[in-house]
């Protein structure tokens, strides 16, 4: 860790694992279900699989195999169903790396929430390979570059990518990962998890490759983030210390398991051998069913889902006292999103806040949400993060500066080795600002690209939506900034109207007046934009390249 001794660092990870191992055992992760035998397992599974998505399922079968792990749009796989089909999956995989010569698995993934994810995603660590979760929202361009950049030459597709996938390409195995229809030009992995054994033996030590996961950039060839699989997930306890997150709930998993919250927290669910219910495509009615039918224990979700769901206007007519805590990553909570989620559910709802590159960094409570919607949280235990300046000083408590960290589940690099890390000593850059409160709590500010400067004042566009997400009249919105020849930048709004009398009424001045009665003049939008839609992508981000231009209002 950055500024530590080769003592300093053992110390440090002796204190992380001093958290870590009973908030473990208090969550219940760690027990005796399945009896003596089942527990024996615990050291080999753990040797044998790290902290990978095979240990958690090898592990959750020799104790419990006919508890359900999942249930998806295809039905219900317990933990012995999905142990037995991910090694058939681990073995074709193995007959193709023989039939083919290849020295390396590199499997591509590009599929929605259900089987057609979780599955290869457990068989890369029974078959020891390099696993690479591609974003849905790829074009066939960024699907090409990301297969001749990573050398994947196992790509598995849900068949609604059919039209993504290359033709003729030298080298590529394709297959479906999920299939609305008969095919047979690619086998599936429903046809190859229920074909008979293929006798290929899966290696008693797998060799563990990296997990990628595909940065969701709109133009271009999309960052491959390399991490590998954690023998010792530290900053687990992080979480565990602010979820009441216990082994045997059934947590109703909204996030993108392609993207980083949602494949980390569903190893999190299947490591506490908790029954995953998804869906692949998001549906805020079928998420209320869900938890009605199967009392949820907890909803693992993201800002822009949660607003769907409080927009079904009979939503009120769904049981959801089973839940015992609302999971919120992928995006910031707002103020006004927090209020509406405890008005609706209680103050149940948590923060995690985290990156891509880096995955869990902080986490607050639903106290600490209730008391406060702007907290990120405390820092998680195995985690070195500092705020330095553009001088690359660290700064005082209470003062903003750009965020940097490190711990056991950071990225290693990025699958192309031209393209740089900023790092500070073993830290690196999460791209984000941010500030410690007097708590020790840290607090994000936004983007470091996002922020401006206006007259001299520094404007932070998310302090501006913050004020307008309330306002009658609207119902999204997006805070930029654009270029102003007077004050070099201005804030503009881009904002959808809601269907109704206010979102009728609503103009441009009103929305001026209600962040000049709320926020200094130099936050005041010198544009405001109304559209019909936002453009966002896969996991539910505006993507501002995409937004109309500014038009300038005088």
């Amino acid at each position: 860790m950055s500024t530590l001794s080769p003592l300093g660092k053992i110390a440090f990870n002796a204190q992380a694992l001093a958290k870590f191992v009973p908030a473990v055992v208090r969550s219940g992760i760690v027990g005796s279900e399945g009896g003596p035998v089942a527990a024996a397992t615990l050291p080999g599974t753990l040797a044998r699989y790290w902290f990978t998505t095979a240990r958690e399922i090898e592990q959750g079968a020799a104790q419990n195999p006919h508890r359900n792990a999942l249930i998806d749009d295809d039905g219900v796989l317990s933990y012995g169903q999905m142990r037995d089909q991910s090694k058939r999956l681990a073995k074709w995989f193995l007959e193709v790396q023989d039939r083919e010569g290849l020295d390396e698995l590199h499997i591509g993934v590009m599929a929605r929430n259900g089987r057609g994810i979780l599955l290869p995603m457990t068989a890369k660590g029974y078959a020891g390979s390099t696993l690479y979760l591609l974003n849905v929202g790829s074009s066939p361009e960024q699907i090409l570059g990301c297969i001749e950049e990573n050398n994947i030459n196992v790509l598995l597709v849900d068949d609604e990518f059919a039209d993504r996938i290359p033709t003729d390409y030298p080298g590529l195995t394709v297959g479906y990962a999920h299939t609305s229809q008969p095919h047979t030009d690619y086998p599936s992995v429903k046809e190859i998890v229920h074909a008979p054994d293929n006798g290929y033996k899966l290696p008693v030590w797998p060799k563990h490759g990296n997990i990628v996961l595909m940065s969701s950039g709109t133009t271009g060839i999309p960052k491959g983030i390399l991490r590998p699989e954690p023998k010792l997930p530290l900053v687990l306890a992080g979480l565990l210390e602010k979820l009441p997150w216990r082994a045997g709930m059934t947590v109703q998993m909204s996030a993108s398991m392609f993207h980083t919250w949602g494949w980390s927290a569903t190893n999190i669910a299947f490591g506490a051998r908790n029954t995953v219910v998804t869906q692949r495509h998001y549906d805020p009615r079928k998420v209320f069913e869900q938890i009605v039918n199967y009392k949820c224990d907890a909803l693992v979700s993201s800002p822009i889902f949660f607003k769907q769901m409080l927009e079904l206007e009979d939503n009120e007519k769904y049981d959801t006292s089973s839940l015992k805590f609302i999971a919120s990553a992928g995006h910031a909570l707002t103020p006004e999103i927090v209020r509406t989620m405890n008005d609706r559910f209680g103050p149940i709802l948590a923060n995690i806040y985290g990156s891509t590159e880096l995955t869990l960094a902080a986490a607050a409570s639903a106290e600490e949400v209730a008391a406060d919607p702007t907290v990120a949280g405390h820092i998680s235990s195995g985690t070195v993060l500092k705020l330095y300046d553009d001088n690359d000083q660290e700064v005082s408590q209470g003062s903003v500066g750009r965020i940097f960290l490190n711990n056991s589940t950071s990225l290693v690099g990025y699958s192309n080795p031209n393209t740089k890390l900023v790092k500070i000593g073993d830290l690196v850059e999460m791209g984000d600002l941010g500030y410690f409160d007097k708590q020790g709590r840290l607090h994000v500010l936004g983007r470091v690209d996002d922020m401006i400067i206006v007259g001299g004042e520094n404007v932070y566009p998310a302090s501006v939506s913050d004020i307008l997400e309330p306002m009658p009249g609207i119902a999204d919105l997006y805070a930029g900034g654009v270029d102003d020849e007077k004050t070099f930048a201005r804030i503009a709004v881009w904002i959808v109207r809601s269907d109704d009398e206010a979102g009728r009424n609503l103009t441009a001045d009103a929305v001026r007046d209600w962040v000049r009665d709320n926020l200094a003049n130099h936050s005041i939008p010198r544009d405001v934009n109304f559209v019909d839609e936002l453009p966002r992508n896969a996991v539910g981000k505006v993507v501002p390249r995409f937004l109309p231009e500014s038009v300038r209002e005088d």
